[in-house]
């Protein structure tokens, strides 16, 4: 009886760790994917390449396996929204916000 107990707790700790592991890959797969989409939507929008950056963006994050939930242009800047699937069942995706835009040079 002990020994299966302790099978039981070595499998669940197993799959605790494991779906840790992959929410924490996801979170920062998301995270690089939304910062190169608003980065590429921001430099294409700010030196008149588009007049669609959500939608350069949303390719973008396309190609590496994320999507756009909310894309807004604010002025110069790009706010918008990635999510990238998880395999982990009671977290299907995750998402992570990103912003990009010119930034002035300041003088000193």
């Amino acid at each position: 009886m002990a020994g299966v107990m302790l099978i039981t707790v070595a499998a669940l700790t197993l799959t605790v760790a494991a779906a840790a592991g992959n929410l924490l890959v996801c979170q920062t797969q998301a995270r690089a994917i939304a910062d190169l989409a608003a980065m590429q939507a921001a430099v294409a929008w700010h030196r008149g390449g588009t007049d669609e950056p959500c939608a350069l963006a949303a390719d973008a994050a396309a190609l590496n396996g994320g999507r756009i939930g909310r894309c807004v242009v604010d002025g110069d800047d790009v706010e918008l929204s990635v999510a990238v699937a998880t395999m982990v069942p009671f977290a299907p995706q995750v998402e992570r916000v990103s912003r990009a835009g010119p930034v002035e040079c300041r003088k000193s």
